[in-house]
């Protein structure tokens, strides 16, 4: 009878347990989170980019995690990129990457990271100080380009 009791018990705490890890990642998926959107065009591009490119981009950043989530989807018109990142600099102005956004195993260029360094009270609030930039073998210093805004 001790050991039914004691397997009970075991199964009883790996419930409480598994239910324990449930709540702590519904909290996570509940967490607010601030969505920046852009359409992306050569001729945002300070010093030119390429002029038949177009593409948009979404940057997710979740509160209180840090996590920036990040897609670049309907990229057209230009050779296949290279790089792509988040930039700091205002429209009309060239600025420092301040966060690479990375393809995902499957090609697109998709994905989270944390990013709690640089998004803590600077992109959120403030998303016209920033811009994504794609990169190519024919524009290295960016083919096309969309600074990001709450509102699009």
């Amino acid at each position: 009878m001790h050991f039914k009791l004691h397997h009970a018990l075991l199964a009883a705490a790996g419930t409480f347990a598994l239910a324990g890890c449930a709540t702590i990642e519904e909290e996570a998926i509940d967490a607010t989170s601030d969505t920046y959107k852009t359409v992306l065009t050569g001729a945002n591009e300070v010093g030119g980019g390429d002029p038949d490119g177009y593409g948009r981009a979404e940057i997710s950043v979740s509160d209180g995690f840090g996590q920036v989530c990040w897609e670049i989807k309907d990229v057209t018109g230009i050779d296949t990129p290279t790089a792509a990142h988040i930039h700091y600099g205002r429209a009309g102005t060239n600025g420092p990457p301040v966060f690479t956004l990375e393809r995902s195993n499957e090609g697109r260029w998709q994905g989270c990271k944390d990013g709690a360094e640089w998004t803590q009270n600077r992109l959120q609030g403030n998303p016209a100080d920033f811009y994504v930039n794609v990169h190519n073998a024919a524009y290295p210093n960016g083919a096309i380009r969309g600074q990001l805004s709450d509102n699009q």
